[in-house]
């Protein structure tokens, strides 16, 4: 970050790392808490299964082009006012999502929540970006990211349970509300502005343009964005379609749900605690790789439980392969997130939100596959893993051999 006018980094207030984990986690939460109840939903009602599941591509496609709009606002405004106005949206779209009775207005209402939602995802990075130096950044993504990993994983099994109270599935949504209150009152009362710096040029058309162009062109931030985005998909791959695959292919009942949920959870602490260990012992490209590696063994291992003899046989032989895919993702994601946005400085809400928009749109797109594929069969998941794992593993490997250049010393480094 570009010095600031009363002095440089060590001035620029830092946020509780508490608080920046909770914006994280709040959007993520509200993403998957309802994925219990898709079922449910679709009896109450009377939609396709498909339809329902494209509540989430409503959400995330909400979620992708709304962050275009909120990191070179933040750079304009500040972060702080910022994150309450998208607080304030996610509320509206909770409340929007509680009172549909159909799913036309339930699809607008998760639209909404998308819109509000990522506000915390990008005010958050912009805000590492601004207050940490950079030999701190990776360690403290590890941290954060370890909410946004941990809160879709820790969502189905609360909503597993706040689906049996009286007001069924749309107290999953009255939760959301909940929490979008609570992060609103957190924000107003100790969340200081780090944006000390306000660029008033931040939402010119022709900067925000030029911005845009130059974060896109960059090779690091485009393979760190991309590839943390085909991850991203995995995850939502797997959160929307294991209520289906666990209720009515495999009909182990909401137990099912729970363990699942639970086996995630445990493979993403897993994932982001060995992330956060290995951060400053070894290059994030070995980090990155290994990832890469349980990720593709986990996609092949589910297509064969899905096509073999086992088929027909015990939950843990899906959940082995999915939590191992997720300890992957739990290495990638921080990684990639640090490195996509170390090059920025004044721009950095602008790069960030340009982060969030290829990762949720590659997430949008993996959902959106996931619905016109359904066939409510164990086949829908492997299929959907193994396309994203192998463009993924593609992607790393073209990056490892031609994403190098020379330095004036005509030393290799990683670009």
């Amino acid at each position: 970050m570009a010095l600031n006018a009363r002095g440089s980094r060590s001035q620029v207030p830092k946020p509780a790392l508490a608080l920046l984990a909770f914006m994280m986690a709040v959007g993520p939460f509200g993403d998957t808490e309802y994925t219990p109840a898709l079922p449910s939903i679709a009896q109450a009602l009377h939609a396709n299964y498909d339809m329902v599941q494209f509540t989430m591509t409503s959400y995330l496609i909400g979620s992708a082009v709304s962050q275009l709009v909120y990191g070179p606002m933040s750079d304009r405004y500040g972060r702080r006012p910022l994150i309450l106005v998208g607080t304030g949206i996610l509320i509206v779209g909770s409340l929007l999502c509680m009172l549909s009775f159909s799913i036309e207005p339930l699809i607008v209402g998760r639209l909404v929540q998308g819109v509000g939602a990522c506000a915390g995802g990008v005010i958050a990075d912009a805000a590492v970006r601004d207050a940490f130096s950079a030999d701190k950044r990776q360690r403290v993504y590890a941290k954060i990211n370890a909410a946004f990993a941990l809160a879709p994983a820790i969502g189905p099994v609360a909503g597993t349970y706040v689906q049996r109270t009286p007001i069924g599935w749309h107290g999953n949504f009255a939760v959301l509300a909940l929490l979008a209150v609570t992060l609103f009152w957190l924000v107003w009362r100790y969340m200081p502005e780090t944006n000390l710096r306000l660029n008033h040029r931040a939402l010119q058309a022709s900067r925000l343009w030029g911005n845009y162009r130059r974060t896109l062109v960059m090779p690091q931030f485009l393979f760190n964005a991309l590839l943390g985005g085909l991850c991203i998909g995995v995850v939502y791959t797997a959160l929307i379609g294991a209520p289906d695959l666990v209720l009515d292919v495999l009909d182990r009942g909401s137990t099912g749900i729970v363990i699942v949920a639970i086996g995630i959870l445990v493979a993403f602490v897993i994932g982001a605690a060995t992330c956060a260990w290995l951060t400053p012992r070894i290059s994030h490209l070995w980090i990155v790789g290994g990832g890469m590696t349980l990720l593709a063994l986990s996609s092949v291992a589910l297509l064969l439980v899905a096509m073999g003899p086992g088929k027909d046989g015990t939950l843990a032989m899906y959940l082995a392969p999915i939590g191992t895919a997720f300890i992957g993702v739990g290495l990638v994601v921080p990684v990639t997130t640090a490195h996509a946005l170390a090059p920025f400085k004044q721009t950095a809400g602008s790069a960030s939100s340009m982060l969030g928009f290829i990762r949720m749109g590659v997430a949008a797109l993996a959902t959106l596959a996931m619905s016109l594929l359904h066939m409510s069969t164990v086949i829908d998941i492997p299929i959907v893993f193994l396309v994203l794992t192998t463009v993924a593993v593609g992607l790393f490997v073209a990056y490892c051999v031609f994403g190098f250049h020379k330095d004036a010393r005509g030393h290799r480094v990683a670009v």
